[in-house]
């Protein structure tokens, strides 16, 4: 074979490894106000509790595959169109109906957790794991490109939060920062110690938890610190909060209740095994499960159990809760769909890969993901 012939193959293969890179998104014709679930948890408090009752039967309405699997975080959704980042660095759109893939974009990096939507933009952070830093940026997807980005010295793996007037950002070595909607920072605070603890708020607080088993509450206007105490012990649980109590999880397995005003522990309760996943409630019960596979339904106000379940499995995803079901994933590879008033499994649902995408809800579609990037898509029924 002569030198020519052998660079023209070696263009070839360059070029068809260049275009195999992205698929470029482009989101023509969209309104800059529709609606969706814009972030992880759907609200800066983090609700996943979805208010239908829904029955057992999943009618399987597509399924699509990413180039990398997923972390235990969730989708995005805006308008007609689902959003998913993998660890191969690469965020997809799909039509949310029909599974049809609409455009993607890779880049160097991993994506551990869910973007960020507001308005016309999305908003994600990129870990770079031989460096040791991420980037925080802004994703125009009306055009197709980068509109800002900027340096974060740490990995991010505590999801993001979607502010009235920002993002607020909580890296894994305890750094706090708010973006505004520029992608500029506005502030940044330096608390020291490590975090996979993804944070919450009420819109004027950021309620963050860090492995020294420490509570803080961050001025969301100006970064200022109003409170930081050890209250347990190792934390790694995300937050939820009901409007005055924050709940949350420690690595010895407790589920506590933390009154906001009072800055005292309501109660606790312990499941025997490190907790990772982030609580889920409805009014008058808080659910979490363990990394032993049981789960355990607790009063909101008496800390009281309820009822406990032993699944035989790993469950380190946030579940979904709605008026008839817990949906559960497991990373033995199956989901569950769980009586929350009384805890017993009312039907399971194997899969190949481990399930680990928290699942949603939005407009009558169930969503959920399992390794090797796998998203499923399941027309709910309402119950009568």
């Amino acid at each position: 074979m002569t030198q020519s012939l052998i660079k023209y193959f070696i263009t070839i293969i360059i070029c068809i490894a260049l275009l195999s890179c992205s698929k470029p998104i482009f989101l023509k014709n969209m309104g800059s106000d529709e609606p969706g679930y814009f972030m992880f948890g759907r609200i800066p408090e983090r609700n996943f509790y979805h208010e239908k009752a829904i029955t057992e039967n999943l009618e399987l309405l597509w399924n699509a595959q990413t180039h990398g699997s997923h972390s235990n975080t969730s989708f995005v959704i805006y308008n007609d169109h689902l959003f998913i980042g993998d660890l191969s660095g690469r965020i997809y759109v799909f039509e949310k109906n029909s599974g049809k893939l609409i455009g993607y974009e890779k880049f160097n990096g991993s994506i551990d957790i869910s973007p960020v939507l507001y308005k016309l933009r999305f908003y994600f952070v990129l870990n770079d794991r031989e460096e040791f830093y991420s980037r925080f940026i802004v994703f125009d997807f009306i055009n197709g490109k980068i509109l800002s980005e900027d340096k974060i010295f740490s990995s991010v793996s505590n999801e993001l939060i979607r502010l009235e007037d920002g993002i607020a950002v909580y890296s894994d070595n305890g750094e706090i920062i708010k973006y505004n909607y520029a992608g500029i920072r506005e502030w940044t605070t330096q608390t020291k110690t490590t975090s996979l603890s993804s944070p919450c708020s009420d819109g004027v607080t950021i309620f963050c938890a860090n492995t020294k088993g420490e509570l803080l509450f961050v001025d969301t206007k100006n970064g200022d610190i109003k409170y930081q105490e050890k209250i347990s012990d190792h934390f790694e649980s995300g937050l939820t909060f009901d409007g005055e109590n924050l709940f949350l999880g420690n690595n010895n397995g407790v589920l506590l209740s933390f009154h906001i005003q009072t800055k005292r522990i309501n109660w606790l309760i312990n499941t025997g095994a490190r907790i990772i996943s982030t609580p889920v409630f409805d009014n008058q019960k808080i659910i979490v499960g363990n990394l032993s596979g049981n789960i355990f339904a607790v009063d909101k106000k008496s800390g009281k159990k309820l009822w406990s379940l032993k699944t035989n499995g790993i469950i380190n995803t946030t579940p979904l809760l709605t008026k008839t079901f817990l949906i559960q994933p497991d990373l033995n590879k199956k989901l569950h769909l769980i009586n929350p008033h009384i805890g017993a499994i009312v039907k399971s649902i194997d899969y190949e890969g481990r399930v680990k995408l928290s699942p949603i809800i939005f407009d009558d579609i169930l969503y959920l993901g399992s390794d090797r990037g796998q998203i499923f898509a399941y027309k709910i029924k309402n119950a009568e």
